[in-house]
């Protein structure tokens, strides 16, 4: 019985991007380690199993009595090979070599042409509806553990993680142990059966212990965002995301509401009504068709059907008083386009002081200088945010108090915009863009309160992707590693008054500076992540300074109470993954903890005493789950008066009084009633 290991104050194993500083020695040895506990818990498992198929061939006349001594005879020689096979199988995998193949083993002999019976069919079936069982049940641990494994390997880039502790390793080995060993298809495929039917409740428990281990040691901590951004449809490198964005988008278009330059109809998150804010909702017709682009000098042209929204928009006092024209009221972005002046034509080229001719650098963007001059006017002076205030200046102050709500506004934009993206990547752009403040206005982790801030940002990331297209692809992009700080450290001002006060300060100020500064070099980024870093690295100090006493007092007492930690990461791994009923945790999380606490502290974790109390836990959990075999009931009516004696004599002691001890046994009692009991027969 292997003994859960305790978090140690170990270097990180990562960086922050996920980035491996492990030597390769280290990592391989983290991974051998890993393959430890995975192969203790495995054969504990596989061991209880193998004891109890007694009853495996029972009315079965496809196998005969002679078939079946021979597989009695060879279970110890199975186990053992079993355990040779994991071994043999992780070596290879850590030696660089890839499983191939449905199974390493492939028979390709003229006996795998026999033609199968209904019973052949019948295990065959239940082999395929088990696999996929496991692999269901055990999803949610091992693409944690897939992203920790791969980056120790050192194949992070990989598309599928070839993780040498997954469900497809265990049915190898058991699979080849089995057919070497029991060669008539009838006799182990229901031993494989039977194996997966013990096997799968276990193996989540086994994949949550390895997780714990490796993010004790630092190797990708914090694993939450990288899952949610796990697709099966995420491509390798993150300079295909775009094109991949754009298939998608494509896919997913509405094909009869959408005008074609539109690729699809982005919901606008939900403000809310009487603030005074943007409508959040999109809004029919709200984009300017490309067919019929505004007119310099005039009110932007806006299709008819937008008449139909404007009841809606007076019904909410939105917009009644942002223009005059109530139909381009609807995009305040198409109204400033509107009323920008026209470029004045210019006979001459300006000059500089030595009469030499200035180009002006956006003639070098080509379709898209118009829209980046666009965007270097909002940027400067926000179109939506000014409309928003005007509005909720308009409420007046008889009215309810009305703020202004922080809004994805690139929607907005991209129908004002329209007829001037011609480049469908631009189109795709800046869908994607939206796509990603939808995700970070809606993300409930970033504090209400400090959305707003966000909005700011919008023009100029929108144009920093349209001007550099390694947004995208490159994970330490100004733009991006700035988005990423601000988000990061809006987290942590979730309960601070005082944090969040001097981040809004400090967060206003380099989103302003962005704003102002930003032309097309995104250095601009640089500078403004380097003062929110300054802010992050000078809060990070202060607080280590007030928590260094606490911090230190905790480890004073944990050393002191080593003891009583690893009972309790032992009993905590013993229970997780499992429904276990009120009584029986509580007695193994007071009772037993204090007992085994005792144990090791007088006796050590190598003692008999300290694996005997271990395994009445053990046999404990086990003998209260259901009994459906007749060896397993078999088995629970030799165990349960020892263990009875086991857990009365642990009582004893901890000096639990048996008044106290003694419901608990009766509440087992019932359990164990209930547990050989026929299916029909048990308790909902």
């Amino acid at each position: 019985m292997s003994d859960p290991v305790s978090p140690t104050t170990s270097p990180p194993a990562t960086d922050v991007d996920g980035k491996l500083l492990l030597a390769p020695e280290q990592a391989q040895a983290l991974l051998r380690e890993c393959f430890v506990t995975f192969r203790s818990g495995l054969i504990d498992v596989v061991a209880t199993s193998i004891d109890g198929t007694n009853d495996l061939f029972e009315q079965n006349k496809f196998v005969t009595d002679v078939e079946v001594a021979d597989f009695r005879s060879k279970r110890p020689e199975w186990l053992k090979r079993f355990e040779q096979s994991l071994q043999e199988l992780f070596e290879k995998r850590i030696a660089g070599n890839r499983r191939s193949g449905r199974r390493p083993d492939a028979d390709r002999s003229l006996a795998s042409l026999r033609v199968l019976n209904a019973f052949d069919h019948e295990k065959q079936s239940a082999l395929v509806t088990a696999t996929q069982f496991l692999h269901r049940l055990t999803k949610r641990e091992l693409d944690a553990l897939d992203l920790r494994v791969g980056v120790l390997l050192g194949e992070i880039l990989t598309r599928e993680i070839d993780n040498p502790f997954g469900p497809d390793y265990i049915l190898d080995a058991a699979g080849m142990t089995s057919r070497a060993l029991l060669p008539n298809p009838r006799v182990w495929r229901p031993l494989m059966e039977r194996l997966l039917t013990d096997l799968t409740p276990a193996t989540p428990k086994t994949y949550i212990r390895l997780n714990r281990l490796l993010a004790d040691r630092h190797v990708l901590p914090e694993i939450k965002a990288e899952l949610r951004a796990r697709s099966e449809l995420r491509p390798v490198d993150d300079s295909e995301l775009l094109p991949l964005f754009g298939r998608l988008i494509k896919e997913a278009a509405f094909k009869e509401v959408a005008p074609p330059e539109l690729t699809v109809d982005l919901a606008v998150p939900t403000a809310s009504a009487g603030t005074g804010a943007l409508p959040s909702s999109p809004l029919p017709g709200a984009a300017a068709s490309s067919a019929s682009p505004p007119g310099a000098g005039s009110a932007a042209s806006v299709p008819a059907s937008v008449a139909t929204a404007t009841g809606q928009l007076a019904a909410i006092g939105a917009l009644a008083a942002v223009t005059a024209p109530p139909a381009a009221a609807l995009n305040p972005y198409v109204v400033e386009l509107a009323r920008a002046a026209p470029p004045v034509a210019t006979a001459a080229a300006s000059t500089d002081d030595f009469g030499l001719p200035q180009l002006d650098p956006l003639l070098a963007l080509g379709s898209l200088s118009a829209v980046v001059a666009a965007l270097d006017r909002w940027q400067l002076l926000d179109p939506g945010i000014v409309a928003a205030a005007e509005a909720t200046a308009a409420a007046g102050p008889g009215g309810a108090e009305a703020t202004v709500v922080p809004l994805n506004r690139i929607p907005w934009i991209r129908a004002a915009v329209a007829d001037k993206v011609t480049n469908p990547t631009d189109k795709i752009t800046i869908d994607v863009i939206a796509l990603l403040f939808d995700y970070i206005f809606r993300d409930p982790s970033i504090p209400e309160s400090l959305r707003s801030l966000f909005g700011g940002l919008q023009v100029p990331i929108l144009k920093a992707a349209l001007l550099d297209r390694t947004f995208f692809s490159d994970k330490k992009h100004a733009a991006r590693r700035l988005l990423d700080h601000l988000a990061g450290a809006a987290i942590a001002a979730t309960s601070d008054e005082g944090y969040r006060a001097g981040f809004t300060l400090v967060a206003a100020g380099v989103i302003d500076e962005v704003c102002r500064d930003f032309k097309v070099d995104v250095a601009v980024f640089d500078g403004a992540d380097a003062k929110l870093q300054e802010f992050i690295d000078a809060e990070q100090r202060k607080t280590a300074a007030v928590l260094d006493h606490d911090v230190a007092a905790a480890l004073v007492t944990e050393e002191s109470e080593a003891d009583r930690t690893h009972v309790r990461a032992l009993i905590r791994d013993k229970l997780t993954g499992i429904t276990v009923p009120f009584e029986v945790r509580g007695f193994a999380e007071t009772i037993w903890a204090d007992y085994l606490t005792q144990v090791r502290q007088r006796e050590g974790s190598e003692s008999d005493a300290w694996r005997d109390g271990v395994k009445i836990l053990d046999d404990l959990l086990w003998s209260i789950t259901a009994k459906e075999r007749n060896a397993q009931k078999a088995r629970l009516a030799k165990m349960v008066p020892a263990l009875i004696r086991g857990l009365r004599s642990g009582g004893a002691a901890v000096q639990v009084r048996d008044d106290r001890l003694q419901p608990f046994l009766e509440a087992v009692y019932k359990l164990h009633i209930a547990a050989i009991r026929p299916q029909g027969e048990r308790p909902a």
